[in-house]
């Protein structure tokens, strides 16, 4: 304290001009430390300044990508958030130049970067009105914030802008910055850049644009949300005295183009200051004034095509896998460069065979109308409770629409069904309701008309705040708290507890059950080249479940034959191999029972697999082993190395998973597979062993050019060539005489095979000709309804919707190392006149060296008195003894080893002869058996007199009708 007195009073002895000097010195020290410290700051806010490419400012634009077709055609130019194609700047008009440099940057060929004199006006206009409303950016300025950086209104932000607008103008001239601008700039509708704009607003090019439409566009930047030419406005928001030139779709949403005054109001301030710089003269400003613009407005659609999302949701899913891979990013990474990258992506799909589909599938409702309705709904089986809701045992598979929504989609909840506590906890029972993980959803509901089809309402999830309701066992609890928040969440009529749709997801367009969906593939290249989802091809809404992409359902019987047939195939089996189709204990139980509700007995394989026999695929899995089933699902990435599969493990789950032969054997497990892993196990086959990547994407190129996914000639051996073929033969063989009788591919040649579980949910026909492979499913969405259509229903279905794909064909002459031989169906071996006496011999196909050499040894012929039913003897008269063929197992067949039960091909063999005729019998009656056999041999001499002689009549009418 002492000596800062002492400092005054020094302070005070001094002169006044030393005084000044101290004060000018101290002034000069403040300024300095504080010039120091925004220097700091400064280069502290520039060090965080993003890394930049100022000599290729285009490489950062979001363009279009477009899809194209098999033929090249333009399927869909994406419709992403960012909506641009690049333009040079010598195709950009002068006009067009001008307008925007008049608005927006007047300076803008004086300055570098910054424009002191708008820095200086802005911020009086800032201080003015007390806040950050006016920037001041130049054209360079606004360039770089919408590249390098973000539109908030921050002295950091705007530090680094200036910062960039100097490098950018060293490093680029005014055309490229103003080039860059034009091809960047915001303009509205999800246009960015002049040449998005002119397509949007007036369907046509930059290049074609006069200076009214020019001046329209000029007027954009400013606010592109408040001066859009026009507004797309959903139609629960349309006011009578909106201006509607028309609707667009955006994201599967319909919405209403509605002019804007303001924009109009804005362009004639935009042609005023052209004017007014001298960029036009007055003829020119005049007939701009003049031209009328509301009248030019004409939106483009950018969606060209008429297919359905299933298609082009398929290509960008299909196409955002490939771009993920190559750039090794996520598959969501990959989405959004798909829809930003300006990407050229070239799919397979065959315009003629998708639209075919479609159309066909837009009729499946009227064919639904063929089929019965006897199981409760055409084509379905389903049980109602008291209430008519469809239940599964006791679980409530869908709620009938008017037991809990009234007209609105409003939930309705009856009095007896809810209550509500003193702290207005709400209390619903939670039969209404199933746990979905991190939501609630609320069950669906149904419709079933006079027409007898089922149509079911998707319900979502509740939505409400994380932690406000709880699903208990038997309750729902909603949170009283969280209610006070949200008072219009539900409300009291008539007693009933009326739950706001606001508050949860649904869907007012129902549901067609059963669905189907299907993929066409050409089996040359394994291109995808039609494919459909679902019944609703005609939808809107993008992003929908793809039922022959997305769907997981258990396949049955069409994974048998390559979870069995083939590696039997593969372990040296023949399709002559005989199993034997009686009942069997697996595990200490009966298992497994066939669908055909008897057992067959002896057949080859061949034969086994046209009857569909689940016991012998079965028995051949316990005798081959787990593992050799679970080795081809891993050639199909269905069981995947990394566990990134539904193929549910032993260590996955002890208890219930598909390590065990219900799943591998007969197809029936716990999640499933898609109908495009089907297709493409069934076009491996097609191809004798080899796969080809089956994919809806042919080529991707870069905003380059470059060919950066290339997916012609993608081909790997999966299974041996020779045991494939055998395999194809026998679904070629199966469409004649097996479980796929009568499926055909546009009346070709055709292999096949139908696949049906143990619960009869699903129906599944996987077929090929020489040139494609088509695979079809036809369910309900729900798996616990099961299907009371035949399977003759669902190949009928099958060959309508197929009709038309490929041209009429044949398959090749069978290769040389593929032999034939006459074999019987009871022993695998070659067959004698005894088996074709008896009905048992077919032609079978070997590799050469595999067919049999032995002849069969299990049918014997045998002569049997009908009247006693046992070996006939000497004393049998002849018209009591019949000739006949049968067949015994050399091992015998005792029924109480399978359960008391005979098979089909089971035939009882006397052993012991006739005890009826005895030599007693033949002294007493020996007389009149005779006389009898002579009269019956003697008819049989005039029969076969008669039948000669009206031979040789026939043979004489023939003869003198040649002459």
């Amino acid at each position: 304290m002492e000596n800062l007195r002492e400092l005054k009073n020094n302070f005070k002895n001094l002169n006044k001009e030393q005084k000044i000097k101290i004060g000018l010195l101290v002034l000069l020290l403040i300024f300095v430390l504080s010039i120091s410290f925004f220097s700091a700051l400064i280069v502290s806010i520039i060090s965080k300044t993003p890394a930049t490419d100022l000599n290729n400012l285009s490489s950062s634009f979001n363009q279009s990508s477009y899809i194209y077709s098999k033929d090249g055609n333009l399927i869909e130019k994406i419709e992403s958030l960012e909506y641009r194609s690049l333009i040079d700047i010598k195709d950009i008009p002068k006009d067009v130049r001008n307008s925007f440099v008049a608005i927006e940057d007047h300076r803008f060929y004086k300055h570098k970067g910054l424009d002191p004199i708008g820095i200086a006006s802005s911020i009086a206009a800032n201080i003015k009105s007390r806040s950050l409303m006016r920037g001041g950016s130049t054209i360079t300025q606004q360039l770089v914030r919408s590249v390098y950086l973000t539109n908030q209104k921050t002295l950091g932000r705007k530090i680094q802008e200036a910062y960039l607008s100097l490098r950018v103008e060293e490093a680029l001239t005014k055309d490229e910055i103003l080039e860059a601008y034009l091809n960047r700039i915001n303009l509205g509708q999800g246009a960015y850049g002049i040449e998005a704009a002119a397509q949007t607003y007036f369907s046509k090019s930059a290049v074609d644009l006069n200076i009214a439409e020019a001046a329209l566009l000029a007027s954009i930047p400013k606010s592109p949300t408040n001066y859009s030419p026009f507004k797309s406005v959903p139609s629960e928001y349309l006011e009578d005295n909106f201006r509607v030139i028309g609707t667009r779709e955006v994201d599967g949403k319909d919405l209403y183009m509605v002019l804007n005054d303001d924009a109009f109001k804005r362009q004639k301030t935009v042609l005023m200051r052209m004017h007014e710089l001298g960029y036009i003269n007055d003829a020119d400003y005049e007939k701009a004034k003049n031209f009328d613009i509301v009248s030019d407005i004409n939106p483009k659609n950018f969606k060209n095509h008429t297919m359905s999302t299933y298609s082009t949701d398929y290509i960008k899913k299909e196409a955002s896998r490939y771009l993920a891979d190559f750039y090794d990013i996520s598959q969501e990474e990959g989405e959004h460069k798909l829809f930003t990258g300006g990407y050229k992506v070239y799919s397979t799909i065959d315009e003629d065979i998708q639209k075919d589909l479609e159309n066909k599938y837009q009729d499946f409702q009227k064919l639904l109308l063929n089929y019965s309705s006897s199981g409760g709904s055409r084509m379905l089986n389903l049980n109602f409770d008291e209430w008519k809701n469809i239940i599964f045992g006791d679980e409530i598979l869908y709620f009938a629409r008017e037991n809990i929504l009234d007209d609105k989609f409003n939930l309705v909840i009856p009095k007896s069904f809810y209550s509500i506590s003193s702290h207005g906890d709400l209390k619903i029972k939670s039969l209404y309701f199933k746990d979905a993980g991190q939501k609630i959803d609320i069950i669906d509901a149904y419709e079933l008309g006079e027409d007898k089809i089922l149509r079911t309402y998707e319900l979502g999830g509740l939505k409400i705040e994380e932690g406000a309701g709880e699903l208990k066992n038997n309750y729902l609890i909603i949170d009283g708290d969280y209610l006070k928040d949200f008072p219009d969440f539900y409300k009291i009529e008539n007693e009933n507890l009326i739950i706001s749709n606001k508050y949860f997801d649904y869907n007012k367009d129902p549901v067609i059950q059963p669905q189907s969906a299907m993929i066409a593939v050409n089996n040359e290249t394994g291109f995808v080249e039609g494919i459909i989802g679902g019944l609703d091809v005609r939808t809107k809404n993008s992003k929908i479940l793809n039922r022959a992409t997305d769907s997981y359902r258990q396949p049955g019987s069409a994974l048998t034959p390559f979870t069995v047939y083939l590696p039997a195939l593969e372990s040296g089996k023949t399709l002559g191999t005989v199993y034997d189709d009686v009942p069997i204990t697996v595990d200490g139980n009966f298992w497994p029972a066939n669908y055909y509700k008897s057992f067959k007995g002896l057949m080859t394989l061949r034969k086994s697999l046209e009857a569909s026999s689940n016991v012998i695929p079965a028995t051949i899995l316990q005798e081959l082993g787990k593992d050799k089933a679970m080795d081809a699902l891993k050639k199909f990435n269905i069981i995947d190395e990394e566990n990134k599969d539904y193929f549910i493990s032993h260590k996955d789950n002890k208890n219930k998973n598909d390590e065990n032969l219900d799943s591998l054997a007969l197809g029936n497990m716990q999640v499933g597979l898609r109908l495009s892993d089907l297709s493409k196990m069934y076009q491996t086959i097609a191809n004798d062993g080899v796969y080809k990547e089956e994919t809806g994407i042919l080529k991707i190129e870069d905003p380059s050019g470059n060919i950066i996914i290339d997916n012609s000639h993608k081909n790997k051996r999966l299974f041996d060539e020779k045991s494939s073929y055998l395999l194809r033969d026998a679904f070629i063989g199966n469409e004649k005489s097996g479980n796929a009788r009568g499926a055909k591919i546009n009346s070709s040649e055709t292999g096949a095979y139908l696949g049906q579980n143990k619960t009869n949910s699903d129906y599944f026909v996987n077929a090929f000709t020489r040139s494609h492979t088509v695979s079809f499913w036809l369910g309900a969405d729900s798996p616990k309804i099961s299907l009371a259509a035949k399977s003759q229903d669902a190949i009928n279905v099958f060959n309508k919707m197929a009709k038309g794909i490929g041209e009429k064909e044949k398959f090749d002459e069978d290769p040389s190392y593929i032999v034939t031989r006459k074999i019987s169906s009871k022993s695998g071996k070659l067959a004698t006149k005894l088996s074709d006496y008896a009905g048992a011999s077919y032609t079978e196909k070997f590799i050469s060296g595999t067919e049999p050499k032995d002849h069969d040894d299990l049918f014997k012929k045998y002569l049997i008195c009908k009247d006693s039913g046992k070996l006939a003897n000497q004393f049998c008269p002849s018209e009591s003894v019949l000739y006949t063929v049968l067949f015994e197992r050399k091992e015998g067949y005792d029924p109480k080893d399978h359960y008391g039960i005979y098979p089909d091909d089971y035939m009882t063999i006397p052993k012991s002869y006739c005890n009826i005729h005895t030599r007693e019998w033949y002294n007493e009656h020996g007389d009149e058996s005779d006389s009898k056999s002579d009269k019956s041999s003697s008819k049989k001499k005039d029969k076969s007199a008669k039948k000669s002689t009206d031979k040789a009549k026939t043979s004489s009418k023939k003869r003198k009708k040649r002459h």
